[in-house]
């Protein structure tokens, strides 16, 4: 009796994690830096700083034709919130623009359709997904791989600036005030979660490290418990901000490139400052 009760258990417990294996959703894909990417001529952080008042998301720009496809950019506010109005908006764009394959921002990660909501999970780049996966249309995330990201800082900057760089990101695009969590358990999730990519490993190995690096490096500035992205960043950690952006966006355009250079018809879901930075590389094109 108590035999048949474990392999009846163990037997639900195998179709479980199958089910769980097979409709769970997994990180997309990202593509290969491009060695021999091109030097893109992406507006300045400077004239981006004077102009970025005058836009309001979505900011949408499409390029059709473009190369042998097209391409179409769907700047978005970041939003976990349903509600908004750009989720119709890109809904829309998918009918009307009719892509072959769809890139987001960010490498998103674990999702069970039914338990989980793509778009509070997510935001905008979850809710592509979503449509993507409905449409059975090809999708992967725009961003460098880990390493490569890695490697392209590290090309600018010191092993220890670019981990305190790929740590401190995500602690500054979420902190925010009142949460339950304090900032030191937050940071040191983080730091569990990134201080060992490749490049960087073993850098940082806990909060009393980034604390070490703050009293050197930026002595009588904000203290890090008190910054989020949108406030100004300190010496580097703001130049690393703007150069791994640089790098991303250049990226994106490669792959953009290679994309409809093969007659692919790409819908890109991105946050619309990259959309406002990116637009020069089209007008001195003349597209």
């Amino acid at each position: 009796m108590i035999r048949n009760v474990i392999t009846a258990v163990l037997g639900l417990l195998i179709v479980l994690i199958g089910a769980v294996y097979f409709l769970a959703w997994r990180s997309p894909a990202t593509m290969p830096r491009t060695a021999e990417g091109q030097n893109w001529a992406l507006m300045s952080w400077q004239e981006y700083s004077t102009v970025a008042s005058q836009y309001q998301a979505p900011v949408i720009r499409e390029v059709d034709p473009l190369a042998d496809g097209a391409v179409l950019f769907f700047g978005a506010e970041h939003s976990g919130n349903i509600e908004h109005p750009q989720f119709a908006a890109l809904e829309q764009a998918l009918e009307t623009f009719q892509p072959s394959v769809v890139l987001v921002e960010g490498r998103l990660g674990f999702l069970l359709p039914g338990v989980m909501d793509p778009v509070e999970t997510y935001g905008e780049s979850g809710f592509a997904v979503a449509q993507a996966r409905r449409r059975g249309l090809n999708y992967f995330s725009w961003e460098l791989d880990k390493a490569d990201e890695i490697a392209a800082l590290r090309e600018q900057f010191s092993q220890e600036q670019v981990a305190l760089f790929i740590i401190m990101r995500p602690f500054l695009a979420n902190n925010w005030p009142n949460q339950d969590v304090s900032p030191e358990d937050r940071l040191a999730g983080y730091i569990r979660d990134r201080g060992d990519r490749p490049g960087i490993e073993g850098t940082i190995t806990g909060v009393e490290d980034v604390e070490a690096i703050w009293a050197r490096d930026f002595a009588g500035e904000t203290d890090w418990r008190d910054l989020r992205f949108g406030t100004s960043l300190p010496s580097y950690l703001g130049e690393l901000f703007e150069y791994a952006n640089d790098v991303r966006d250049a990226h994106l355009l490669d792959q953009v490139m290679r994309l409809t250079g093969e007659g692919e018809r790409v819908l890109v879901v991105a946050g619309w400052s990259h959309v406002v930075r990116i637009e020069p590389v089209f007008a001195s094109t003349g597209n």
